[in-house]
């Protein structure tokens, strides 16, 4: 006799790998400071003392994460049948990285098309099945790109 749970088995548990990265050496951004307090421009030096003064208070480690193996995205390929060049585009980033001992780096991507098509559904679920996170820019409320270049002083780390 076969038996069969009736409640749905999450997949096999693949816990992802992760290590520290320096990301900026501190010399190079004591220089950079240094050399803008004495360009004389006092307004710029004031504007990015702080960013600066954060990065060397936080210092140059990082976190990088990157899933354990190339996750199986054929689920996604059925449910979105319009965003497979940018899934093997992914997926192609995803086995690149297995290989090496880089973290996972995907190309940043404008998802840009009508209302109801799917681009918040793909982002949500891209990031749970590479175990991450994701932040929805809506572009209709945007009124400078500092978000988009990671230049905003909302930015932390």
């Amino acid at each position: 006799m076969t038996s069969h749970s009736l409640v749905p088995q999450p997949p096999a548990l693949r816990l992802p790998v992760a290590q520290m990265r320096n990301v900026f050496h501190p010399g190079d951004v004591e220089r950079k400071l240094a050399r803008l307090q004495e360009s004389g421009n006092q307004r710029e030096y004031e504007t990015l003392r702080t960013v600066y003064e954060r990065m060397l208070e936080r210092g140059p480690e990082r976190f990088q994460v990157k899933p354990s193996g190339v996750p199986d995205m054929a689920s996604l390929y059925e449910q979105l049948p319009n965003f497979t060049e940018v899934l093997d585009d992914v997926r192609r980033h995803v086995a690149l990285a297995q290989d090496s001992s880089d973290g996972l780096e995907v190309t940043p991507m404008l998802l840009l098309g009508p209302p109801g098509i799917g681009k918040t559904h793909f982002a949500r679920h891209l990031a749970a099945l590479l175990g991450t996170g994701m932040n929805l820019l809506p572009m209709s409320s945007m009124t400078a790109g500092w978000l988009l270049s990671g230049s905003s002083a909302q930015w932390k780390g």
